[in-house]
């Protein structure tokens, strides 16, 4: 996983005071922050992206961060929410396409499964 930039900071682009925000958030359960300014220093990114994998991941799964120049995020456009399984080679293997439709974790584990399978 690579923490990219924040997709709606408090300071910028906030969605945390909308009705729907609210309410997905509520009915998801879900322990994402919504109370995260947008980092200006890679030190304060990887601060952020710290306590994301352990509210989101409880710390198990790696979490990787962008640089504060986002060049991960305008290589594979992670806008809105996309999931994108790299090969060896560098080459995409997986994409299910623009979220949050296309956003589909429980895919992702197959997908990783065959591709490992292939050799």
């Amino acid at each position: 996983m690579v923490y990219v930039k924040e997709a709606h900071p408090t300071d910028k682009w906030w969605l945390g005071r909308s009705r729907t925000q609210r309410v997905f958030h509520r009915l998801s359960g879900s322990p994402a922050r919504l109370d995260v300014k947008d980092p200006v220093t890679l030190e304060q990114r990887r601060k952020v992206a710290a306590s994301c994998q352990a509210n989101l991941f409880d710390g198990v799964v790696p979490l990787y961060v962008d640089t504060i120049t986002d060049e991960v995020s305008g290589s594979y456009a992670g806008k809105p929410t996309r999931i994108y399984l790299i090969g060896r080679d560098g080459r995409v293997v997986y994409n299910p396409g623009i979220g949050p439709f296309g956003f589909n974790p429980d895919h992702l584990g197959r997908e990783i499964d065959t591709y490992l399978a292939r050799g």
